[in-house]
């Protein structure tokens, strides 16, 4: 039985207003949605992603062509692609969606038997009329000033919860939709859970670590609630040099819907698991446990093919894909979200084929 807490916990946003920000803009407190209705009998569930899936950029509703298409997932080592849209691309006006990028990929991807996973971006990339509704944070991503509602505010996780119900209930039962990333707004690029910015000045918004933890399991009820077949991803990162949000969001994940819970690191490289001097070597465990009790997902730190140095000084392209292969597929992951230069480099799909591609597909 799935937990409604964090829907819930919502419902008390809805009433009360929370913390402070850079801006007071607020608006008369929404209606709250209503639950969803009980989850589906065990057994119901779609399987987590597996294979090789194209990390292909991020669309939006003006690319007249697929990121799904015969030339990258007609290829027999490809079996998905990971697909990234704006929350502002899908929702320009409260109650209005657009969907219909993501209907097209997902036609597309059940026309080549390959599969979709979908990340819709918040923070930066939320409509700017939520933002003129919500209390908002202002923070920089390299080097540009952006700005995103509180994760907390009342008026965004309504207008989150309202985003997800839509989502959900047109796109969790359609077979091709292989897994849904958790995305909400405390994270610098609208996707991975880093959060950058200066702590002090989050405190001084209203920040505590039970409120963003909290803020953050209230969107996961989202996620797990509206998508009841879909597995559900959350990509981890250290939290003001702390594992302590992912390693807390994990385990209610994983407590709530078991192993439809899934860890993503798209700062895959061996080096970051390895060296404790690294900034994500504490969370890796996080991903770790996913691993061994649901599924993980690794989309690498670079491009094997552009820039083999990120993972090791003076590597060759092939040595690195050998190496990262072998240790993530040896700690588990089935689930690759390789660049597209490297899907579609010869060399390292041979290798892939011969010496990986078993063992992540089996």
């Amino acid at each position: 039985m799935l937990r409604l807490s964090g829907l819930l916990t919502c419902l008390v946003f809805f009433i009360t207003a929370c913390g402070g920000g850079n801006s007071t803009t607020s608006s008369p407190t929404p209606t709250p949605l209503p639950p969803v209705s009980n989850p589906p009998p065990a057994g119901d569930s779609k399987a987590p992603p597996q294979g090789i899936f194209n990390s292909a950029g991020s669309l939006n509703t003006t690319n007249s062509g697929s990121f799904v298409s015969e030339h990258i997932n007609g290829l027999p080592h490809v079996s998905g692609t990971l697909i990234r849209l704006s929350w502002s691309e899908i929702n320009p006006a409260p109650a209005e969606y657009d969907f219909s990028v993501i209907e097209r990929e997902l036609q597309e991807a059940e026309a080549l038997g390959d599969k979709v996973s979908l990340a819709v971006v918040d923070s930066k990339e939320m409509p700017q009329w939520l933002l003129d509704e919500c209390t908002t944070f202002n923070f920089s991503f390299r080097g540009d000033p952006e700005v995103t509602c509180l994760p907390w505010d009342s008026t965004y996780q309504h207008y989150k919860q309202a985003l997800i119900s839509e989502l959900g209930d047109q796109f969790d039962g359609h077979e091709y939709l292989a897994g849904i990333y958790i995305t909400y707004a405390a994270m610098t690029n609208g996707v991975e859970m880093h959060w950058r910015v200066d702590e002090q000045s989050f405190t001084d918004a209203g920040y505590t670590f039970s409120k963003l933890s909290d803020a953050y399991n209230a969107v996961a009820d989202m996620y797990m609630n509206y998508f009841p077949t879909t597995p559900v991803i959350m990509e981890v990162h250290t939290v003001f040099n702390s594992p302590a949000l992912a390693q807390t969001a994990y385990d209610y994940c994983f407590d709530t819907i078991g192993e439809r819970c899934g860890v993503a690191i798209w700062w895959c490289a061996s080096r970051m698991t390895t060296d404790p001097r690294e900034m994500e070597y504490a969370v890796f465990p996080v991903a770790q446990q996913a691993a061994n009790n649901s599924f993980a997902i690794c989309q690498t730190i670079a491009s094997f093919t552009d820039e083999p140095e990120r993972f090791a000084e003076g590597i060759s392209s092939e040595q690195a894909f050998r190496n990262e292969m072998e240790f993530f597929v040896a700690a588990g992951f089935k689930n690759f979200e390789l660049w597209t230069s490297d899907i579609q480099n010869d060399t390292l799909m041979d290798i892939l084929n011969a010496e990986y591609l078993a063992d992540i597909e089996n």
